[in-house]
């Protein structure tokens, strides 16, 4: 990462980390944690798209490992965060446009790509991020159709309007 995305994604991960740990997790916590709403993802999903999958992983790890800091949760959001790092590269490949990416856009947002695309990618990245952060929750298949199924679909039901709503409000064009 240059230093002209350095700062912008600097600020993204603290703003993104502090609205988690501050706004979203007592809303979190007032359903029992049955349903949460995950937007600290975003950093990872706008990350520089040529960023190596490493380098990627090693971010998304960072910031989850901060968010279980500030909200007390023991790397589960650290384990969702690594994961999500590596899936972005396998997501963002499959929906990569028929000459791939020019390095025209350095990330994955709708200013580059159109809000259809945008939201495309989104969905599919914060289904896998919340399938599995509860995963890694319950840590047990047992649990699989009983909790961790329909905590993922509540929470991406209520997760994807809230990135819409702040990939709309800051229009992140690096």
């Amino acid at each position: 990462m240059n230093s002209v995305n350095f700062f912008p994604n600097l600020w993204r991960f603290a703003g993104l980390v502090l609205v988690q740990a501050i706004v979203l997790e007592e809303a979190s916590l007032n359903t029992d944690g049955y349903c949460n709403v995950l937007l600290y993802p975003l950093f990872i999903l706008f990350l520089p798209i040529t960023l190596p999958v490493p380098s990627a992983v090693l971010l998304g790890f960072l910031v989850g490992l901060a968010v279980d800091f500030l909200t007390g949760t023991i790397g589960v959001n650290a384990a969702a965060g690594a994961f999500s790092g590596y899936a972005r590269a396998i997501i963002l490949h499959r929906f990569a446009t028929k000459g791939g990416y020019s390095g025209k856009e350095p990330v994955a947002s709708p200013v580059y790509f159109g809000w259809r695309w945008f939201l495309s990618v989104a969905g599919v990245f914060f289904a896998v991020h919340i399938f599995w952060y509860f995963a890694m929750s319950y840590f047990t298949p047992m649990y699989l159709l009983g909790k961790i199924i329909p905590q993922t679909i509540l929470s991406w039901v209520l997760t994807m309007p809230v990135v819409f709503i702040f990939t709309r409000l800051f229009y992140p064009k690096i």
